[in-house]
């Protein structure tokens, strides 16, 4: 009986009302599932507004009593108490009370009957939902922070579901009651940041250039160069007195600044005129302004050409030490050239190249071949000559050079060149005089290089054998590959290695971990983790690097130790981006180098080896934990970082030579970022953040060193201590070191204020971070965010569920505002730790979609306000790392298309566009997906595109042309057409052609009409241009029935169709057919008359016999109704 009363108030709540005498003995009653009843009656007449909720609960109030011990009574009580939202601020006391009753079934805790209270509190937090947040903060205390301690720990997918609902609405309420027009706040800036900020006064008080002499490196990176009255003058002779004061500085720096032939010190020196050269072309440019009569279209090639000449002369006069700066001071010139200055790169190059080849000169050809490497990687796009000219030369020098020193420099130029193989946008004319695209011709240089580091570094990594024949095997050479012949030994017999040798290795060893980004990019995925695993191993077992080295093949092994030790810091960084490196991994490889550097430190050895694996050891420790920290992705235990970095202190406090006290103190600055010495920026340091940092795992620590509060007063106690030694003139090896290495840090930290080589403009320091206001500490988005940010996933005991990591993300994707964080750090540990967690079974199908799709849509959502999340989107839709990707999350991508578009711009849009059209075009070949998954993709592709067409005006696109050559090459892997009834059992067909003609029918009319255009001259061949032209005459035909194209169109494609075998085109005539229905009768008529004279002459008779009764009877039906109506 109550059943029937609730389905009666539920489907006619007019009739309902009578029965409410039956309705409130329903309620009434002592026994639940009656009571439960009758809630639910009452709800469909509140809902129906038939009854006033708030007088029936002046009523009912009394028996809500036993909702906590029913599941069954508590949802339906919820499911009353929801229509009290209407009038609750006209009932201040009974809404009170109603929602203080919801609120209590919702936070409820019951064993036994989960899914059944598991409905009943969603059922709660759904009601709860209807009810405006004002009211509820006002009725209920600390209700934000009690739904926020629900959300972070619930596990159920629908109540969580009904949390996050809730907390999206308290976002928004928050958000729009926001306190505006607040002035953002300055935080105070760090210790160290106002030790650097000092730093080259008190260094450099005197003003004078003496200085520069005493101490060159940290005089290239800060130095200050131009007088007070050359800048005040503004004159045409003040400036150039200018340009020759910074001529006469290069002059003193590089006759001072010993590379002491150590290619690390090398990689120093250049990173530091780098700093220096942009101050100069400052100097120049400014010159070049005040010469009114003087009219410049480029100022910064005019800028570069003078001081490139004024290297280039006197670096042809100059003694050994003085030229071998100078050579990497052309290198760092070029470097911070724009591309469009290729005239000026490509005048370096040549004189490089000239100095390459003059094996007489060993010091201009070690350090020729670092800055040639260095310019081939920023060559203008189309200067592929010079960019294979030099790739070729150092391929050459490597090969046939006698010199250790040299084959060392030589392989960190070809890492250099690396860094720009196979990262440009390739046009489709884009090929030499053979037809070999340049996409090929790099893929060959790749191959060559990675094949000559495996032949030269063979005969000294004896145990790595079969690894470096894997990995040449990746790359096998081609008919027209002609590998130069390597004509010598990298080592010697003698067993006393000289310090040319140990450097020489350690840069093939740095070249090839250099190497591999542009092995990933060639899609070689295997290769990568046979390099990675290769630097690794180099890096020595930790108790006989120190003790002894055994056989004479383990000695020359170990010499790969020191530049695996600089390597690994730029192979963990990628393989970090790229998910081929876990957590576990990155915690043995920071044990390693702990137990490496402390035994080490435990023995006195004075050898060049000795003192030159510890420098590598600590520098690169240094960067490696840089690396880990910066990228957010993995927590560290505080004291592994404390212990790492006294054992960097040891090193430049004890009396050691000087060369490992610079390794210490690099050590030391790397790990607060500086990056010293890398090829490559690993890790970008951004400082600004950590607004309302919260570390709820003291023991723990992921991000900056520098930001941290953990470790604020440890990082503050070092950098004052080699301050003071950078001020300490008694020992002037290690006052330049420190000085040297603390330039480094200061001038990362001060990167955004020079970034702009050319333009001479000044922004803030980096000592005061701003903090957004736009978002309060206490509101719910940035609790979220905190918790995001601080959760560590890999610490052990800890058990986050996924539900609640996708659920905040969705919460947050629906925040109008977010605080400033690295949310680019934050969404690739939420996506590693997709992959690491296993969901249980009943939750494996959660609604809304993976983590790892939800991380993907958070960033598309909020990409434009920050940039580590457009750079998130940039990896990801990179066609090397796109083909990596599960199958769910490509097809999210390409459905996401338009969202992309409107995020890159330039040759990144064309690039993606070119990179989905290349994707589908391997596809073909791709044997690991199976047909169904590949038939998706394509119709996610479908979807993407033609959310694309509808952003703006076809016209109006420039990247219309990349479009429609993704729908050509889609088109062209559609299925073939096929019988009705075939495609019933083949849906996925079915939805793909669905989805391109949806496409289709947006674009260009005149593209679209040449395109589906069938020529006379494919009737010539029965192969695959036959089902091509099958496949557009289906278009046209299905296009035809919904209006886009006319029905004229169809009919030229008439005689082509009637003049086929029937054996292939069964399913298109069919389709004909159907479209045929929803023409004119004209047009019917039309058909049928050419159909019985192109029977009368068609080499396939019975095609029009198949066909032709289904058109006569279909059309005779309709003429005969038409007849019979008039």
């Amino acid at each position: 009986m109550a059943v029937s009363i609730r389905d009666v108030c539920r489907k006619n709540p007019d009739r309902g009302v009578d029965l409410i005498l039956s309705v409130s003995a329903c309620i009434e009653t002592p026994d639940p599932t009656i009571q439960a009843l009758g809630f639910q009656s009452l709800a469909h007449l509140c809902e129906a507004d038939v009854i006033d909720f708030y007088t029936a609960w002046d009523v009912i109030a009394k028996y809500m009593q036993g909702y906590n011990e029913d599941p069954v009574l508590a949802y339906s009580v919820c499911f009353l108490l929801r229509w009290g939202a209407m009038d609750a601020d006209a009932y201040p006391d009974a809404s009170r009370e109603v929602m203080k009753i919801i609120l209590d079934v919702g936070c409820s805790l019951h064993m036994g009957h989960e899914l059944q209270w598991a409905k009943a509190r969603a059922s709660a937090f759904e009601a709860l939902n209807q009810y405006e947040i004002p009211s509820i903060v006002k009725n209920i205390s600390n209700f934000k922070q009690m739904i926020m301690d629900l959300l972070l720990s619930e596990t159920n997918p629908d109540v969580l579901k009904a949390l996050e609902r809730l907390q999206v609405k308290i976002i928004g309420h928050e958000h729009s009651n926001r306190r505006r027009f607040v002035k953002e706040k300055k935080v105070p800036a760090s210790k160290i940041e106002k030790l650097l900020d000092v730093f080259p006064q008190v260094i450099f008080s005197s003003g004078k250039r003496s200085n520069s002499g005493e101490l060159p490196g940290a005089a290239l990176l800060c130095g200050s160069f131009i007088s007070s009255s050359s800048k005040n003058q503004g004159t045409t002779k003040g400036l150039q007195d200018s340009h020759s004061g910074y001529e006469d500085i290069m002059v003193q720096i590089a006759a001072s600044l010993q590379l002491s032939r150590n290619i690390f010190v090398a990689l120093l020196s250049l990173e530091s005129w780098k700093a220096f050269v942009r101050r100069w072309m400052r100097a120049n440019i400014l010159s070049i302004d005040a010469k009114a009569s003087v009219v410049v279209s480029d100022k910064t090639s005019k800028a570069a050409n003078s001081i490139l000449k004024s290297m280039m002369r006197i670096a042809e006069e100059s003694i050994p030490r003085s030229a071998e700066n100078l050579a990497l001071a052309i290198g760092a010139l070029c470097a911070v050239l724009p591309p469009s200055a290729h005239t000026i790169k490509s005048t370096a190059s040549k004189f490089l190249l000239g100095w390459l080849f003059q094996y007489e000169h060993e010091h201009r050809q070690w350090s020729a071949a670092i800055s040639l490497g260095l310019i081939s990687s920023s060559l203008h796009v189309t200067d592929h000559e010079q960019k294979f000219q030099s790739i070729t030369g150092l391929l050459e020098v490597l090969c046939c050079s006698r010199s250790s020193i040299v084959k060392g420099a030589c392989g960190i130029g070809l890492g250099f060149s690396c860094q720009d193989l196979l990262s440009r946008v390739e046009t489709p004319d884009d090929s030499n005089a053979n037809g070999e695209s340049h996409k090929m011709l790099e893929e060959r240089l790749l191959g060559r290089i990675v094949r000559t580091f495996s032949m030269i570094l063979h005969p000294v990594a004896a145990s790595s054998a079969n690894n470096l024949e894997t990995l040449c095997a990746h790359f096998p050479a081609s008919t027209d590959d002609i590998d130069t012949s390597i004509t010598s030994d990298l080592l010697d017999d003698d067993c006393d290695y000289l310090e040319d040798d140990i450097w020489g290795i350690a840069g093939l060893v740095i070249g090839l971990g250099s190497s591999i980004g542009a092995i990933y990019r060639a899609g070689v995925y295997d290769a990568v983790l046979t390099v990675k695993d290769l630097i690794i191993s180099w890096i020595p077992p930790m108790s006989s690097s120190v003790q002894s080295y055994g056989s004479s093949s383990e000695r020359s092994e170990m010499l790969l130790s020191v530049g695996s030790c600089l390597a690994l810091p730029l192979v963990v960084a990628f393989c970090q981006r790229v998910e081929m490196m876990d957590g576990n991994e990155l915690d043995h490889l920071v044990n390693g180098y702990m137990e490496l550097i402390s035994d080490l430190l435990s023995v006195h050895k004075t050898g060049a080896f000795h003192k030159s694996l510890l420098m590598a050891s600590t520098a690169g420790a240094g960067s490696l934990l840089s690396c880990i920290l910066s990228e957010g992705l993995h927590f560290i235990e505080v004291e592994r970082v404390k212990c790492l970095l006294e054992l960097f202190r040891k090193c430049y406090s004890s009396p050691y030579p000087p060369i490992v006290h610079l390794g210490g103190m690099l050590g030391i600055v790397n790990a607060f970022g500086a990056g010293a010495g890398n090829l490559v920026d690993v890790h970008p340091f951004n400082s600004s953040v950590q607004t309302g940092y919260d570390q709820k795992e003291p023991s723990h620590i992921s991000g900056p060193i520098l930001v941290n509060p953990v470790c604020e007063d440890h990082s503050t106690s070092l950098m004052q201590e080699i301050f003071l030694v950078a001020q300490n003139p008694d020992d002037n090896q290690l006052q330049q070191y420190a000085a040297w290495a603390i330039s480094f840090l200061r001038q990362r930290l001060w990167s955004r204020e020079i970034s702009n080589s050319a333009g001479g403009t000044q922004t803030e320091s980096a000592g005061s971070k701003s903090i957004s206001q736009g978002v309060p500490e206490d509101s719910a988005v940035m609790k979220l965010g905190l918790w995001l940010k601080s959760f560590n996933h890999s610490r052990t005991g800890t058990n986050t569920h996924v539900c609640t990591v996708t659920a905040i993300l969705r919460c947050l994707s629906l925040a109008p505002r977010l605080p400033t964080m690295d949310w680019g750090a934050i969404v690739r540990r939420c996506m590693r730790y997709a992959q690491v967690t296993q969901l249980p079974a009943p939750n494996i199908t959660l609604k809304g979609g993976t983590l790892r799709e939800e991380c993907l849509q958070f960033a598309l959502v909020h990409a434009k306000q920050f940039d580590g999340l457009l750079t998130f989107l940039d990896e990801l839709s990179d066609l090397s790392r796109f083909r990596t990707l599960e199958i769910s999350l490509q097809s999210c991508l390409l459905n996401h298309l338009a969202d992309l578009i409107k995020l890159f711009s330039g040759s990144r849009l064309e690039k993606l566009l070119d990179d989905v059209s290349n994707y589908f075009s391997s596809l073909t070949t791709d044997q690991v997906l199976k047909s169904e998954e590949r038939s998706s993709l394509r119709s996610s592709c479908w979807k993407g595109l033609n959310q694309c067409l509808d952003e703006a005006s076809l016209d109006s696109l420039e990247y219309i042309k990349n479009i429609e050559r993704c729908m050509e090459v889609l088109f062209s892997l559609l299925p073939l057409p096929q019988a009705p009834v075939i495609v019933q059992v083949n849906q996925l067909n079915s939805v793909e052609w669905s989805e391109a003609v949806r496409c289709l029918a947006k674009a260009r009319p005149g593209w679209l009409l040449d395109f589906l255009h069938v020529s006379h001259l494919d009737s010539v061949t029965r192969d695959f241009q036959f089902v091509e032209v099958l496949k557009k005459i289906q278009a046209k035909a299905k296009l035809v029935r919904i209006g886009s194209i006319p029905p004229t169109e169809l009919g030229k494609s008439k005689s082509y169709l009637l003049n086929s075998e029937p054996l292939g085109t069964w399913g298109v005539l069919l389709e004909v057919v159907a479209t045929l229905q929803h023409v004119e009768g004209s047009v019917k008529r039309q058909w049928l008359v050419d159909a019985i004279e192109i029977s009368c002459v068609s080499s396939y008779p019975s095609t029009v016999g198949i066909d032709l009764p289904i058109k006569l009877t279909r059309f005779s039906s309709s003429f005969t109704m038409h007849i019979h109506t008039q």
